[in-house]
């Protein structure tokens, strides 16, 4: 039988955290958990947008502002968060221009790895169940470049940088699983991508031609944001080994019901991961409590 969010086990109880969960796979993620059961915190950078998510929810979910790009954003926002079950980075940012944040970060490297990295750190002793990064198989063609990893010297591309920072993920995830393992913490990791989802992410060339194709392509043969969420939703509640990854089953894994994938080698090298945390954690001065 095809695995959807219908057959989540029940949650009741049980608080998340979606982080970018005011469009796309991030409302298809919260209204999926809330669904069964569980207290939806709703984070984004639009408290007005998260709101409206979070009151569609019911129930006692809520809303919070969470900006990745912005420090005491993050701080502020780890700080008015109490006991969690399970924690899911889904905000990300495919860039179209070369963006720095106030620390000097690219933004994608900010959005989709630094930021969580620091957030996870903050909330490391209140999370009691798992923490899931949505992925994605563009990971593959990613290339940490650790000379230059915000692009100050290299020409920048959207696609590069995105690339860069989902592999960036990967190996940040890897990490973290070995040394919760390590430590014997009953708290376990989980990775998922959601294949070719069709959302607002599928046409942001800029190029009215280019992205017409691309919309086209994905309302076609493109998995629905439900579908995509089902995988991140697979990954956040379902009974799996930790550290696994989870996307859909259909060709090339564009589409289909969820079901545990592979990582490219650089994913899943222990060395270059260790090599990632070292200079994640002396670039943000952030660290995972002992």
């Amino acid at each position: 039988m095809t695995w959807t969010a219908a057959r989540l086990p029940r949650l009741d109880g049980v608080t998340v955290v979606v982080t970018g969960a005011t469009r796309g796979l991030g409302v298809a993620t919260a209204r999926g958990a809330a669904a069964a059961g569980a207290t939806v915190i709703v984070a984004g950078r639009n408290h007005d947008a998260a709101d409206a998510v979070a009151r569609s929810l019911g129930g006692s979910s809520s809303a919070a502002t969470l900006d990745l790009t912005d420090r005491a954003s993050i701080e502020k926002f780890a700080d008015s968060i109490g006991e969690i079950d399970i924690l899911v980075h889904n905000a990300g940012v495919l860039p179209t221009s070369r963006v720095e944040t106030a620390d000097g970060f690219e933004s994608a490297l900010a959005t989709n790895v630094l930021g969580p990295f620091v957030l996870t750190n903050l909330l490391a002793d209140r999370i009691r169940g798992r923490i899931v990064a949505i992925n994605s198989t563009v990971h593959q063609a990613g290339r940490v470049d650790f000379a230059d990893l915000h692009f100050e010297r290299r020409a920048f591309s959207g696609a590069r940088a995105y690339a860069q920072s989902k592999l960036a993920q990967a190996l940040w995830m890897l990490a973290l699983d070995r040394r919760l393992r390590a430590a014997r913490s009953e708290v376990t990791t989980a990775m998922a991508h959601p294949g070719w989802a069709a959302t607002e992410m599928t046409g942001v060339t800029r190029v009215a031609a280019v992205d017409a194709v691309v919309k086209w392509l994905g309302n076609t043969i493109a998995n629905t944001a439900v579908a995509g969420a089902a995988c991140s939703l697979y990954a956040a509640a379902m009974p799996i080994p930790s550290g696994s990854f989870v996307g859909p089953d259909g060709f090339l894994g564009m589409r289909g019901a969820p079901t545990l994938v592979g990582r490219s080698t650089q994913a899943a090298d222990p060395v270059l991961a260790e090599r990632f945390w070292e200079v994640a954690a002396e670039l943000t001065g952030s660290e995972l409590p002992t």
